[in-house]
């Protein structure tokens, strides 16, 4: 856990887009809209090398698509709607040992960023840095979270300006 948090403070001390990105991909996951549900899940395996995280996509005979999640011995399923969906539902599977939050710095990108740690690490870094502080930088994701599918302000006035 401490390297975790070492690698997490400069980017706590500047607030700075490029500290947060210079972070490793073995602690943050960068998710692209186009991302496929079973790297996603692959890529949070990597994080937190549980050991015991998979997920396969399996097409069903109504044309959708189904992503399977193995966890800690429990198989899970769910339709993919979108990204937004299956990040809440992965969530949920992984709790209560882990938690996937957001980093509020990679809101607006259409490749967001997610921190996941184990709920430990979650109460750790609260402590040493403030809840406030965490939660200014990181989001909780609850059932109805938006990431991917946020509307967007458009000023329709000023598109036909320019």
């Amino acid at each position: 856990m401490q390297d975790k948090i070492q690698l997490l403070e400069k980017y706590f001390e500047t607030g700075l887009y490029e500290d947060f990105h210079s972070l490793q991909s073995d602690l943050v996951i960068w998710v692209d809209w186009r991302e496929y549900d079973d790297v996603i899940v692959a890529s949070i395996e990597k994080c937190l090398q549980t050991g015991h995280l998979i997920a396969t996509i399996e097409d069903m005979p109504n044309d959708e698509l189904q992503l399977k999640v193995n966890y800690d011995g429990n198989s899970y399923t769910h339709i993919i709607v979108d990204r937004d969906h299956s990040i809440i539902w992965l969530n949920q599977i992984l709790q209560p040992d882990y938690e996937i939050r957001f980093c509020k710095i990679s809101k607006g990108s259409d490749t967001l960023a997610f921190l996941p740690l184990t709920r430990e690490h979650w109460r750790q870094l609260e402590t040493i840095y403030t809840l406030e502080k965490i939660e200014r930088h990181f989001e909780r994701i609850d059932n109805d979270s938006v990431f991917f599918n946020k509307e967007g302000e458009f000023d329709e006035d000023s598109f036909l300006e320019n």
